[in-house]
């Protein structure tokens, strides 16, 4: 089955640049989002798979809308359109669709398809983490590590960050790690209280 992935190179030097020690991090600066849930089984004829997907799209399918994105995003059975994939993307986000607000968030955060906008990233990273998409999670947590476009919060990082890295998001551990060194003691009890009551949301 072909996997879609929608790769986006956030700098990571940039947002953590407020923190000691960085260059212990070791994070790639290119990090790969979750994948959204429907892929081609086959190779179809490109022009058929994009009309019946646009038409499935417009018919309000969901998962169409997501994929759709993503086939503008990549030129995968679409021309490359990062409007388009915004439009998609966009429409799927706002029913709701956790990867693809990440997706979203991401663009606004690069200015693909777009201005650059923060605030609009931070929004739609939030409504996917808050959803449990692990990416969404680990990008929240960064930017509170650092105050990129929010206040900066170690226990709100930390809480994001390890969310994310129980979730499977494998690029949150060094982040997380780099968190924590410099937590006082009285901020990981917290950060180890919130963290308890989210995980406990997230199972009932």
């Amino acid at each position: 089955m072909l996997r879609t992935f929608l790769l986006i190179a956030v700098p990571f030097t940039t947002l953590l640049a407020g923190m000691p020690s960085i260059e212990k991090i070791g994070v790639s600066s290119q990090l790969q989002l979750a994948d959204i849930p429907m892929a081609a089984t086959a190779e179809p004829d490109v022009s058929a798979e994009l009309a019946q997907m646009r038409e499935s799209a417009e018919n309000g399918d969901l998962d169409a809308q997501a994929r759709l994105g993503v086939m503008y995003y990549w030129g995968d059975g679409a021309p490359i359109d990062w409007e388009q994939a915004q439009v998609w993307l966009r429409k799927a986000s706002e029913r709701g669709h956790a990867a693809a607000q990440a997706k979203l968030g991401a663009m606004c955060f690069l200015g693909q398809g777009g201005p650059r906008d923060l605030p609009e990233s931070i929004k739609w990273f939030r409504m996917a983490a808050t959803q449990g998409e692990p990416y969404a999670q680990g990008c929240m947590g960064v930017m509170y590590a650092v105050g990129e476009g929010v206040p900066k919060d170690l226990v709100q990082a930390y809480v994001w960050l390890a969310q994310a890295q129980a979730g499977g998001d494998a690029d949150a551990a060094e982040p997380l790690l780099q968190v924590k060194i410099h937590m006082t003691p009285s901020q990981l009890r917290e950060a180890d209280r919130q963290l308890q009551k989210a995980m406990n949301r997230g199972t009932n």
